[in-house]
């Protein structure tokens, strides 16, 4: 008679495990964008200016995030990572808009349920930025050179801009370790960024969102930045580095995409408004004539004039 009060005890705990709900899982996209001026980035063409008055273009940007993680409800931290791990650590992600593959980050296997803000690493933190650890490129490429630090750069924004001497000139925003101007101690100039965010991960759907760099806050919050007074290269330059590690906390923005339950096409007014809207936003090529497009592409013909390559 005594034991029968332990044996129910024993089948309601195994009870309650055994009906314990196991855990879902669900993937995740996250679409890297770029936009200046709010419109999306127009590489290859000269017609920006920053905060401060350079006319500047950009031809291309590399970079790596690192560490990204999602907090749920109950304020835990989950670490998100590459569906197949590729060239280095599956919790660095390379990013190049030279590389289409590249601006979609496909994580899998992620706890389903509710995440109120998003966390990663600009660049690579000490532990991970550590030479050799890309054996091939393009990765491998990011190499940032051992007597500057050595491990690898966290971005390289490539263009060019017009100088004092009304010349065009490269424009090399390369970020990484600095150093200061006795070569005798470094400094780590990543940066962790967090975003709030109202997300769900669902099982078996298409669960993704943009991350946006905002590619002039890199130069006008809360510092301003003058291509001309720093020039084209900055690798050794610890002063700009800061200044745009600073800047660099109000550079990203996250936009959900919102669920197509439907899988609808889009209406056909809907369709020519963003026909019409890409027309606007488009440098000339030569394949896609429009008035706007000959009217800006003589302008800049006739501004090139004023211009010594």
């Amino acid at each position: 008679m005594k034991k029968t009060p332990l044996l129910i005890l024993v089948l309601l705990v195994f009870t309650a495990v055994s009906c314990k709900k196991p855990t879902s899982y669900g993937d995740l996209s996250v679409n890297i964008g770029y936009s200046i001026n709010d419109k999306p980035l127009i590489t290859d063409s000269l017609c920006y200016t920053n905060a401060v008055g350079n006319e500047f273009m950009i031809t291309e940007i590399q970079w790596f995030i690192s560490n990204l993680m999602l907090q749920n409800e109950q304020n835990e931290w989950v670490e998100l990572g590459h569906q197949n791990t590729p060239n280095g650590s599956s919790k660095i992600f390379y990013i190049d808009t030279n590389i289409p593959e590249t601006q979609t980050l496909d994580i899998a296997h992620i706890p389903v349920g509710k995440y109120k803000a998003l966390r990663f690493t600009f660049g690579l933190d000490e532990e991970d930025n550590q030479t050799g650890l890309f054996s091939n490129p393009p990765e491998s490429n990011m190499f940032w050179p051992d007597p500057l630090g050595g491990g690898y750069h966290y971005m390289k924004l490539n263009g060019r801009f017009i100088n004092a001497e009304n010349e065009l000139v490269p424009l090399n925003i390369h970020l990484g370790i600095g150093q200061n101007e006795d070569h005798t101690e470094f400094y780590q100039n990543y940066f962790t960024v967090e975003l709030p965010i109202d997300f769900e991960i669902k099982e078996n759907t298409e669960n993704q969102f943009d991350l946006t760099m905002i590619i002039d806050n890199w130069f006008r919050n809360p510092n301003l930045y003058d291509f001309i007074e720093f020039g084209s290269a900055i690798m050794q330059n610890q002063t700009a580095q800061q200044l745009l590690k600073e800047n660099g906390q109000d550079v990203f923005s996250v936009m959900q995409i919102p669920e197509n339950k439907n899988n609808t096409a889009m209406k056909r007014d809907e369709v020519l408004k963003s026909f019409n809207q890409f027309t606007r936003n488009a440098a000339p090529k030569p394949h896609f004539w429009t008035w706007e497009n000959v009217k800006q592409t003589l302008k800049q013909i006739k501004d090139s004039n004023k211009i010594r390559l």
